[in-house]
């Protein structure tokens, strides 16, 4: 593994290359891995690259724009659009090295950013095959909630509250943010955020650079944003699906199942939970296979 600086126009995301041990001279396949939102490079998006860069694969997990250790101002904000053109910038790093085979590239993205690899892949040709892993399409979750049961109209007042906050910061008040996953628990929290909250605010997967901050200025983007708009006509790629059966995430992966005709590969993985793919390896193992088969047999 090494550390690496992957140039977007007038910014730099920080990034993570593992490389397969091999001693061949061929090129090599590779995997842009998008992390969560919320996350970074060093957490699940890791474990993955690292997983399947053992699997042959040369592999980039890296810090979103305005995120982690990369580029981009104001910090904390959650650009879909940003997110989305990330992954084509770590693609354009790819195509660049000498030991990638640019044919052969493909995009992991897991949560929101299983739902930011669909949107990069159906624009981006230049990625071959698409897999997702407890899959979010962020902007469904953010006007609908975690279970999709909710009237995306009430968010009208989120969205003039949103105004209201960036005029008063464009006059000199602190900028607002809002936590990704929530601080505290009650008994109506859902089981997949409490499961995020022990994974991103205590030492089981707690980084110093994954702050649990939103800046309200997100809140128009993410509110507006559809990762699966028009991928029923231009998401062409081959598709890997993975879901837990009990994760509160899954009408995620079935509705874009359905807005596509069927993936052409679809897991749902019995007694899963959203965050049993983060790490716990009784699922992100076979996970992992699942993706290396995939990837090998559909990466052209």
């Amino acid at each position: 593994m090494s550390s690496i600086s992957i140039k977007k126009g007038p910014i730099q995301l920080a990034g993570l290359l593992h490389m397969p041990a091999t001693s061949s001279n061929a090129k090599l396949p590779a995997i842009v891995i998008v992390h969560p939102g919320g996350g970074v490079k060093e957490q699940t998006a890791g474990l993955y690259a690292k997983k399947l860069a053992q699997e042959g694969f040369v592999t980039v997990s890296y810090d979103a724009s305005h995120q982690g250790e990369s580029g981009g101002e104001p910090h904390f904000l959650e650009d879909p659009a940003a997110r989305v053109s990330d992954v084509w910038s770590v693609v354009d790093y790819l195509e660049q090295q000498e030991y990638v085979d640019a044919s052969k590239i493909g995009v992991l993205g897991i949560c929101a950013g299983g739902g930011y690899a669909v949107a990069a892949a159906k624009a981006d040709y230049r990625l071959k095959a698409l897999a997702t892993v407890s899959m979010v399409n962020i902007g469904d979750s953010a006007r609908l909630g975690w279970y999709g049961d909710e009237p995306a109209s009430k968010h009208v007042e989120s969205l003039k509250m949103a105004a209201q906050q960036i005029s008063a910061e464009n006059k000199g008040a602190e900028m607002a943010a809002a936590p990704y996953v929530p601080p505290q628990l009650d008994d109506k929290t859902p089981a997949d955020l409490r499961e995020a909250h022990d994974y991103y605010l205590t030492p089981r997967a707690q980084h110093p650079r994954a702050e649990n901050r939103m800046l309200f200025r997100s809140f128009p983007r993410v509110l507006t944003f559809d990762a699966f708009h028009l991928a029923d006509v231009f998401l062409t790629q081959p598709t890997l699906l993975i879901a837990g059966e009990k994760a509160g995430s899954l009408w995620h992966t079935e509705n874009l199942d359905k807005k596509i005709g069927g993936a052409t590969k679809k897991v749902i993985v019995p007694n899963a939970a959203h965050m049993d793919f983060y790490d716990d390896e009784k699922y992100v193992n076979p996970a992992v296979k699942d993706i290396s088969e995939f990837m090998k047999a559909n990466l052209s």
